[in-house]
């Protein structure tokens, strides 16, 4: 009897802590479940130039009405405040970097230029991550890129071609490498024209040595150009896109280059790491389409001149990779100039 009642109360025990531990689980369920949501923390938004470039301004004046709508959204979430960390180191690779590595749940965004994916195309050895493979989120807009003489010096289009024609031209390409000297290398070659390609370390040192008089011609983004132009300091020679809004300004597509007129402009673009777990990735999405619905976004972003062309997740991917496969078609003439 002893032993019986020993054992019935053992089992009686562990019933009872058994019991107690599903009550526990049941009371604690919310709360547990609340700390999941996603966001839960803060998200870095790496972004990959110096603070006051055209892509840090696109993202500072963006991410603030990022964490708005992701807190809107999700009102239960204990995180979602957004910061910039610039991280312009190694030409922006080690920004890019960074966000390819990190954890794909959501925390560590960033922004993203296609021409980079030119270095794996002309490089002997491999980068150590595959820019194709980012989850692409946004595609913000197209910063379309203009050519850009000093006032006085050319018309027009036909008008320095016909200088171009009887000397060698020098052309401020910007940055070696970087989306303004890939521009300028595609563009050059398509159109045959008889120009030194000159590298400055950025786009401000670009529009110094035009003013100065250093160069002929200069290659610029119509957010910094357009001012410049208005205020009758420049003499815009040709808009590199399918479209010119600049009256009597020609497009690239008018001047018989359709074929690159879609490479030759500039993709906002904002990336994750890649496979992005799938709340974060919704999430992200829904807020960012919220952002572009927003009319006090849209007001900042025509303050600095930007003019909103938004592509989602799986849009954005596929535009940008249709840049990537013409940069590829185009190996053979990039590796003539940024092969080192």
């Amino acid at each position: 009897m002893k032993n019986l009642f020993k054992k019935e109360s053992v089992s009686t025990k562990l019933a009872i802590i058994a019991g107690a531990a599903v009550l526990i689980t049941a009371l604690l369920a919310p709360s547990c479940l609340a700390k999941d949501i996603y966001p839960k923390k803060r998200i870095t938004c790496v972004v990959y130039t110096r603070p006051g470039g055209g892509f840090d301004v696109i993202a500072r004046t963006l991410m603030p009405f990022l964490e708005k709508h992701l807190k809107q959204m999700v009102p239960g979430a204990k995180g979602g405040e957004v910061v910039i960390k610039n991280t312009p180191q190694a030409g922006g690779r080690r920004a890019f970097s960074t966000v390819f590595h990190a954890r794909p749940d959501g925390y560590t965004i960033g922004d993203f230029n296609a021409a980079y994916a030119t270095t794996d195309i002309v490089a002997k050895t491999k980068s150590k991550f595959d820019y194709s493979q980012f989850t692409f989120l946004l595609r913000a807009g197209v910063s379309k890129r203009v050519i850009l003489a000093k006032k006085g010096r050319f018309k027009n289009w036909e008008d320095m071609l016909k200088e171009d024609k009887q000397k060698e031209l020098k052309w401020a390409a910007s940055n070696f490498g970087r989306g303004h000297h890939v521009t300028c290398i595609l563009l050059k070659e398509e159109a045959k024209m008889n120009i030194r390609l000159i590298n400055f370390p950025g786009a401000a040192e670009n529009i110094n040595a035009l003013m100065r008089g250093d160069v002929d011609i200069a290659i610029a983004a119509m957010e910094s150009a357009g001012p410049m132009i208005t205020a009758g300091e420049f003499q815009a020679l040709a808009v590199l896109s399918e479209k010119s809004e600049l009256p009597g300004v020609p497009s690239i597509a008018d001047l018989g280059f359709e074929e690159i007129a879609g490479i030759l402009q500039l993709h906002r673009i904002f990336i994750a790491p890649p496979k992005l777990e799938k709340e974060p990735y919704d999430k992200l999405i829904a807020a960012f389409e919220q952002v572009f619905k927003d009319p006090e976004y849209l007001a900042q972003a025509k303050k600095i001149n930007f003019g909103p062309e938004p592509l989602y997740g799986e849009a954005a991917e596929k535009t940008i990779k249709k840049v990537f496969d013409a940069y590829r078609k185009r190996g053979n003439i990039l590796k003539k100039y940024l092969a080192q």
